[in-house]
């Protein structure tokens, strides 16, 4: 082999190993996103002063390509519709960018927000539900964790029909997408006597797990398992995206084997299995 032939053979060589690594690159960036759309979704640690509150958020892990602006009400309330099923909603803003659903409910002092969903032409999905808790003599019901489940699996499953695929143009690549997610809830609320934290759980038993004495419900900023929460393959069971979740969620409120008491849980909802808790 001559010396031109060596070189050229190089040559090859270097461009074959540059285009390997290029791909290499675009398919990490691929499979990690920016995170750039779910990135407005903080302030879960809020308190609210008429109903506690489970947060949901999701949105693509890249951002996508918009469709245009006048089209997006329409879309978003096929989007909505399948968040509240039967649930009697109504539009409370519609703009170029975002769309605001409410369900009403009577409250102690009217009619308030029970539920809220903003669907973004982003893609970014952000809903409030607000949970079914009483309470009287500033003592709150247990924190209801078939509800919490109900409302993360519906939204898990929205997410993978066509009418949330619809609110952005679609990629070659569409089937494989990830969605980051944020998911918290309020720890206390507020009242005209003062501020009310939830202290039980809806499971049998519950009360016999061991916990802090001097700790109270609490939800980071970003919402509990941030960071396991990025990037997540549409197809994978709901109980990966619901169990860091509810483990972070027990080990903030002071419980001290947050992973067996989530296994006693799960095993009493039957979290893992089908059929999923329903929303009523």
């Amino acid at each position: 082999m001559s010396f031109g032939e060596v070189d050229a053979a190089g040559n090859i060589f270097e461009k074959a190993w540059w285009l390997l690594q290029s791909g290499w690159r675009w398919g990490k960036r691929t499979v990690q996103g920016d995170h750039y759309t779910i990135a407005p979704c903080g302030g879960m640690e809020r308190d609210y002063s008429d109903r506690f509150v489970v947060r949901v958020c999701v949105a693509p892990t890249r951002a996508v390509k918009p469709i245009e602006s006048v089209d997006l009400a329409a879309r978003a309330q096929v989007v909505a519709r399948e968040v509240f099923g039967e649930l009697p909603y109504e539009v409370d803003y519609a703009g170029d960018e975002q769309v605001r659903f409410v369900v009403k409910d009577d409250g102690e002092f009217g009619v308030f927000s029970r539920h809220q969903l903003d669907v973004h032409g982003s893609g970014l999905l952000d809903l409030r539900w607000g949970l079914r808790m009483a309470v009287v003599d500033m003592v709150a019901d247990p924190l209801p964790l078939a509800e919490v489940a109900a409302v993360i699996q519906r939204l898990h499953t929205v997410v993978q029909g066509s009418a949330y695929r619809n609110l952005y143009r679609k990629r070659w690549s569409e089937k494989h997408r990830r969605h980051d997610w944020r998911i918290g809830v309020s720890g206390s609320i507020s009242t005209i006597k003062g501020q009310v934290v939830w202290e039980r759980l809806d499971v049998p038993g519950s009360d016999s797990f061991a916990r802090a004495s001097r700790r109270y419900a609490n939800c980071p900023h970003i919402g509990f398992a941030a960071g396991q929460l990025l990037s997540r393959k549409q197809d994978e069971a709901t109980i990966a995206i619901l169990r860091p979740v509810l483990e972070e969620l027990l080990m903030h409120a002071g419980y001290l084997d947050a992973r067996q008491s989530v296994a006693v849980i799960v095993a009493h909802h039957q979290l893992d299995v089908p059929p999923r808790p329903a929303l009523a």
